[in-house]
């Protein structure tokens, strides 16, 4: 996030600065407002151009093997041209390592999701989860520190989810 807020400085004094030049080789024909516009401007693109390379840039660090399995797309205020097209803001993937158990005829598939967020700041968030392809419902597996009530949750069985782990295993 730091380096992105240095990039967005750079880049709207970098277009600042090529305004003013214009604006003193003309001289002082254009106008002064010129200056800050031309450095919105490139700030705002900027922006722009990260939110949009986001999910790619992240998929090219991936290992090999990882399956992305779901995407959200959202809009906010402070990104205005997401109103327009929204972007990738966060990601869910599979890294391929998973344990398949057979018990009483119901096959177990424990995995871990992967959640890769993009808002304010950058966050990568891991939770490890059980899932019963007989039933199509997964829980989370909480570790000792978690205070949470476990809740099953149901599982679409036509979801990437449950065809990467399910019929592959």
């Amino acid at each position: 996030m730091t380096w992105h807020l240095f990039a967005v400085f750079i880049i709207g004094l970098c277009l600042g600065g090529i305004a003013f030049f214009l604006r003193k080789v003309s001289r002082d024909r254009l106008p002064k407002w010129i200056i800050p516009i031309s450095a919105g401007i490139g700030m705002f693109s900027y922006l722009a151009y990260y939110d949009y390379t986001w999910f790619e840039f992240k998929q090219s660090q991936l290992p090999p093997g990882s399956i992305v399995v779901e995407r959200a797309h959202h809009s906010n205020f402070f990104k205005p041209w997401g109103y327009i097209v929204p972007s990738v803001t966060s990601f869910v993937v599979l890294d391929g390592q998973v344990r398949t158990t057979q018990i009483n005829s119901e096959t177990l598939v424990e995995y871990v999701r992967y959640e890769f967020i993009n808002d304010y700041r950058e966050r990568l968030e891991t939770q490890p989860y059980v899932l019963n392809c007989s039933t199509a419902e997964q829980l989370p597996v909480l570790d000792k520190q978690q205070k949470q009530t476990i809740k099953v949750e149901q599982v679409s069985r036509d979801s990437l989810l449950f065809t990467q782990l399910c019929h592959t295993h």
